[in-house]
């Protein structure tokens, strides 16, 4: 069945929660619930941030957000394409270029003409969606790469 994206709803938080626990936040150092209610607080913000989720078969596959502020040493730069995941069981299936497509759209359609994100393993895929290296940094020790693009 074809991937289905829409904006996050709040039945979605647990899975996604469940899902961005696995993919970034292992090391137990955020821990699920505070996931949770800040996901919830961007379901009932004022319609500028948002999050969109793929599912697939009634199974959230993959998610992605879009938001004002993420990195506190970079809050200069915004807004954000934050939080893209896929569930590994649904990868390579074009879901990750599709989420990243809907948040530049609703970026777009608020008025934003740039868009900016952060990786540590992503940057070729980004690359090749039209993204632009601005910066290569360490923050707290993790090297990363500061995209960005011209919408």
């Amino acid at each position: 069945m074809s991937p289905i994206l829409r904006k996050m709803r709040h039945s979605d938080l647990t899975p996604l929660a469940e899902l961005r626990h696995i993919t970034f936040f292992g090391d137990g150092k955020f821990p699920q619930e505070a996931d949770m209610a800040g996901l919830a607080k961007l379901i009932d913000s004022d319609g500028f941030e948002v999050g969109f989720v793929a599912e697939i078969d009634d199974t959230l596959a993959g998610s992605c957000l879009f938001v004002r502020e993420e990195i506190e040493q970079l809050h200069h730069v915004s807004p954000w394409l934050a939080g893209l995941v896929v569930a590994e069981a649904y990868r390579g299936r074009g879901l990750g270029s599709a989420l990243v497509e809907a948040v530049e759209k609703h970026a777009r359609s608020v008025g934003s003409d740039e868009l900016y994100l952060y990786t540590d393993s992503a940057e070729a895929l980004y690359a090749k969606l039209g993204w632009v290296v601005v910066e290569r940094m360490d923050i707290e020790g993790e090297a990363l790469v500061l995209m960005k693009r011209k919408l």
